[in-house]
């Protein structure tokens, strides 16, 4: 009887479908990406958490102190009245770049000659180095020299200490960041003015609204999911105002312009306190949350979704 031996086959190899090669190409290309985030953007995040915890001057061996430095701040003069100059700040720079973009968009939407001319001025502010902004404008507030003070002396206005003066050094600051936001917030808006159905609008007319009840009924609603991104950004960039505090200011008089982000900068890099520098960024960094977090839960109620 003769033995006969059967050589089994190899499993024929599983060829890729054309998804499962998109999806390998796809991850090929996103990798750098991902290394990236990872090494640099969620690498330093979690390594600032850890340093949150700890005593650490940059140069020395970390010691671990928990939440030590979490409670100090809350008993620390200086941080509680930069949090309050922040607070500040936003509570008036928010409503004020709002109105002026507005005012700025229902301008921009008309249809007159040179209006594009207009547009691109209004937006130069926002592509400029906000250091070089802050330095022109330290000039013109300038008490001797500075082009406002000349222009009240015109009306008999005596001239004003407006950054060297706690009553105005606030206000000043606002004006500047109002003036540098509004164009960029504006041109958002009329996006969202340009893509309001002129049928709408046609009709309201036809029904006996007037120009104000066509804006309050009709446009304004229609425009809210811009108006709320705009809210949402600006409270966001007022609570991490530094630039113009730092180069206008330097965060007086008496500390009535410090605000959080610079408080951080002086304990991190000119006290070399990173541990306690850390802190005052997550504790930052929790502030931003809540308040947009909030904002997102209180759209429903003035956003227009369709």
């Amino acid at each position: 009887m003769t033995n006969v031996i059967v050589q089994s086959k190899p499993a024929p190899r599983r060829k890729m479908t054309n998804a499962q090669r998109e999806a390998w190409v796809a991850l090929g290309f996103l990798t750098p990406n991902l290394l990236g985030f990872l090494l640099l953007s969620l690498g330093p995040v979690i390594f600032s958490l850890i340093i949150s915890l700890t005593n650490w001057g940059g140069l020395t061996v970390p010691s671990f102190v928990g939440v030590d430095n979490y409670l100090r701040l809350l008993k620390d003069p200086v941080f509680l009245r930069s949090a309050r100059n922040t607070l500040l700040f936003t509570v008036m720079f928010v409503p004020l770049a709002l109105i002026a973009a507005v005012s700025l968009a229902l301008l921009f939407d008309r249809k007159v000659r040179g209006t594009a001319v207009v547009r691109l001025l209004c937006f130069m502010p926002i592509i400029t180095d906000m250091i070089s902004v802050s330095f022109i404008w330290t000039w013109i507030y300038h008490l001797r020299f500075g082009v406002l003070n000349y222009a009240l002396g015109l009306v008999g206005i005596p001239p004003q200490a407006w950054l060297g003066d706690a009553r105005w050094a606030m206000l000043s600051l606002v004006v500047l960041s109002v003036w540098r936001w509004a164009g960029y917030y504006a041109v958002i808006i009329l996006a969202a003015l340009q893509g309001v159905p002129t049928a709408l609008q046609e009709a309201a007319r036809i029904d006996g609204a007037g120009p104000r009840q066509v804006f309050t009924r009709i446009t304004l609603p229609l425009i809210t999911p811009a108006i709320f991104f705009v809210i949402v950004n600006s409270i966001i960039s007022s609570l991490q105002v530094f630039e113009q505090m730092f180069v206008m200011t330097k965060g007086g008089p008496s500390d009535s312009t410090i605000s959080i982000a610079m408080f951080l900068y002086q304990q991190g890099f000119l006290f070399l306190k990173m541990g306690y520098a850390s802190s005052v960024a997550w504790i930052m960094f929790l502030g931003i949350f809540v308040f947009t977090f909030i904002n997102w839960l209180l759209r429903r109620r003035w956003v227009y979704e369709e």
